[in-house]
């Protein structure tokens, strides 16, 4: 019986076949160092993932009719067998830092049960991939175009965290999922994702039911990704991926509010082992 590896990462493909060679590519100097396994999901019968990693040393499997994207992170879950998880999206390339380097945080620190790398927009510039809570008003505002206005109202910057950054490891609500670092006995103690919410917000949700268990998430920002945001729901109003992206909301909502704000300040954690 072989051990377990370190690090699952489970990637989901949903017509982003050209994208993950490079993905994939990326990922063998991040994981230098590490035991880890690598599982493809082809969300799309015809997605071209097959083809598209050819020669690539991951596992691929492709669902026979699309799944919500919490369902098939769950399905990754059961799937593979690493102590940790990492959900990670197509539209990623590794650009510097160790996956090492962020097992140790997370192992060195139990009272935190999330991690999310540092985003950077395909320019190199910072992106703004962690949050507070929302409260209805920060949808609301940025579906009116907040993020363009000259001028942005006290309680919305702070809401996006606009001023928050650091060298080193700091808190925050939630992060992006566009990259989740857990640990796998966390993440089946919390049931695993909500499959309520087809696309959009399962991660809020997620870094909501972690702090409810106690656990912090965390931002790692030696860590760094190019991130292509997608952001298909802002660029076309009423569309379908605009209907999940209302409706996610407010599933969220309608679970958390009343339920208490729980922004608590985190104990600062021990700097992880050498």
């Amino acid at each position: 019986m072989t051990d377990a590896p370190d690090l699952s990462i489970i990637i989901v493909s949903h017509g982003h076949a050209a994208m993950l060679p490079g993905c994939v590519a990326g990922l063998v100097a991040a994981l230098d160092g590490l035991a880890s396994e690598i599982l493809v999901i082809d969300n799309l019968p015809d997605g071209g993932a097959a083809a598209a990693l050819s020669g690539h040393p991951v596992r691929l499997t492709t669902n026979p009719a699309p799944l919500g994207f919490s369902a098939n992170l769950n399905a990754g879950a059961r799937a593979t067998t690493g102590r940790c998880l990492l959900f990670l999206n197509p539209d990623t390339r590794h650009h510097s830092g160790r996956m090492a380097d962020a097992l140790g945080f997370l192992d060195g620190n139990p009272g935190v049960g999330l991690i999310g790398c540092r985003l950077l927009n395909p320019d190199g510039t910072l992106q703004r991939s962690f949050r507070r809570f929302p409260s209805p008003a920060v949808p609301l505002a940025r579906g009116l175009g907040a993020d363009r206005w000259p001028w942005r109202p006290r309680w919305y910057r702070d809401a996006v965290m606009e001023n928050v950054s650091s060298e080193t490891p700091f808190p925050v609500d939630w992060i992006f999922g566009a990259f989740l670092l857990l640990r796998r006995a966390d993440f089946e103690r919390l049931g695993g994702m909500d499959e309520g919410f087809r696309l959009y917000y399962e991660d809020v949700d997620l870094a909501w039911r972690m702090r409810r268990a106690g656990l912090e998430c965390w931002v790692f920002p030696s860590l760094q990704f190019l991130h292509e945001h997608q952001r298909s729901s802002a660029r076309r109003p009423f569309s379908r991926a605009w209907r999940w992206h209302v409706g996610s909301a407010l599933r969220y909502f309608a679970k958390t509010l009343g339920r208490g704000g729980m922004r608590s300040r985190p104990v600062a954690p021990k700097e992880p082992a050498a």
